[in-house]
Order: structure tokens, then C-alpha cells, then sequence
């Protein structure tokens, strides 16, 4: 296939990720040549996942019922991600991942990606797991929705005839995720200077400083930024 029909091909792939507006932040030629490049570009990133969820799966009372749930779980984040003007990523069944092309302007969309996971607890606080705790036999207390951010240079790359995103930001938030607790938003350090650099962010958020135990350092853990919404 010539250069630019797989380019061509690799933008409609994409389609089903984009936020409507997506072409406000960056070109279809650029985007086109970032996938034909191969090349790194400026991502904020946030990875969802819920805690306890093979719990959920275990103790539902209708598999159909667990089916819908999920479902509603997948179209609202997909919706609140695109209302802020994120790319979603993928779905694993228990989680997600979200991400915001900047390029060059670290500080671009940091209010959409605050504003994304404030919504996103609030619409599983309120319609996820009510829906499931009605389907459950027994509820462990830790249930619920984790979410990790990070921010740096990725790529998107093909594997298995779609698109994704490698680089150190997706591994980040993936850390973060996994280390939060239950309605937590967790992010480490250097997410958590760029955040706290903004200063149209201080009305919005609170950063609260914390140690987040990740795979790299499970013994003594990590510095983090707990981040709390107003």
C-alpha cells in the first residue's frame, strides 16, 4: 500500500477514538505524518480502572445484567472523555485509557483532563456502581474507580490492526492507577509540577502530597500528588 493511503487508512482507524473537535488541535497532515513517522508527540494521559472488578464479575447475580453495566461503564466514559475534548483510547473491560494531543504546549488542555476525571468519578460514584451494587450477592469495600495521569512524549502505533499509544506517560498513569485507591486521582511528580504550575488550576483542584506504592518501588513506594476537585 502506498505511503499515503495507509496514512489515509491509519486516520479512518482513528476516527472512532477522536473527540469531534480533534482537528482544532491538530491537523489531519500532521496527525497523518506523525502516524507515517512513527514519531513522538506531546500526550497527557489518564488511565481508568476499576478496583476489585474481578470481585464485581464474581459476585453478580445476573452475567447479563454485569454485561450492561459494563457497556454503560465503556459509552459514558467514552462520552465524558469526548465532551472534554480526549481521544479514547481503548477499553479492557475494567478500564480505559484517555489521552489529549498537546505537541509543543505542555499546558493545553489541562482544565479538559481535570475536568474529564472529575466527571468520570462522578458518573461512576452515581450511575455505575449504584447499578452494580444492585447486582451484586456481596460488595467488598474497595470497589471502585482509580484513575492515573501522567504527561510526556508518546507515539501512536499500529498492533493488531489498531491504533494505540507507547511511551514513559502511559506507563505513568498506568503506575498511578494501579496504586490508587477507590475514587482517587493519583499523579506523580512531574505531572504533579505541571499541574501545579497552572494557575487557572488552583480554583479547580487541590494537590495533596502522597506515597503511591507502584511496581518499580513496592517496598518504601513513591512521591505522588493525590489530586482532589473542589
Amino acid at each position: 500500500m502506498k505511503p499515503d493511503l495507509k496514512r489515509e487508512e491509519a486516520l479512518k482507524k482513528l476516527d472512532m477514538h477522536a473527540p469531534p473537535n480533534w482537528e482544532d488541535a491538530i491537523s489531519r497532515g500532521e496527525l497523518a505524518r506523525l502516524l507515517g513517522a512513527g514519531d513522538q508527540t506531546g500526550l497527557h494521559v489518564v488511565i481508568g480502572d476499576i478496583r476489585g472488578s474481578t470481585h464485581l464479575m464474581r459476585e453478580a447475580i445476573s452475567s447479563r445484567e454485569y454485561a450492561i453495566i459494563t457497556t454503560s461503564f465503556t459509552e459514558r466514559m467514552r462520552k465524558i472523555a469526548r465532551e472534554n475534548s480526549g481521544w479514547f483510547d481503548k477499553f479492557t473491560g475494567d478500564g480505559f485509557i484517555v489521552y489529549w494531543l498537546y505537541g509543543s504546549k505542555p499546558t493545553r488542555f489541562l482544565e479538559e483532563v481535570m475536568n474529564f476525571c472529575r466527571r468520570a468519578h462522578e458518573a461512576f460514584k452515581g450511575e455505575i456502581f449504584p447499578a452494580h451494587r444492585k447486582n451484586a450477592r456481596n460488595l467488598p469495600a474497595h470497589v471502585g474507580l482509580a484513575l492515573g495521569v501522567d504527561s510526556g512524549r508518546c507515539a501512536l502505533e499500529e498492533i493488531a490492526g489498531d491504533f494505540t499509544i507507547i511511551g514513559h506517560a502511559v506507563v505513568g498513569a498506568k503506575r498511578m492507577a494501579e496504586a490508587a485507591w477507590k475514587g482517587e486521582t493519583l499523579c506523580n511528580i512531574r505531572m504533579g509540577h505541571v499541574l501545579g504550575a497552572e494557575r487557572t488550576l488552583k480554583a479547580v483542584i487541590v494537590l495533596q502530597e502522597t506515597i503511591a506504592k507502584t511496581k518499580e518501588y513496592p517496598e518504601h513506594g513513591q512521591e505522588a500528588y493525590r489530586i482532589s476537585f473542589r
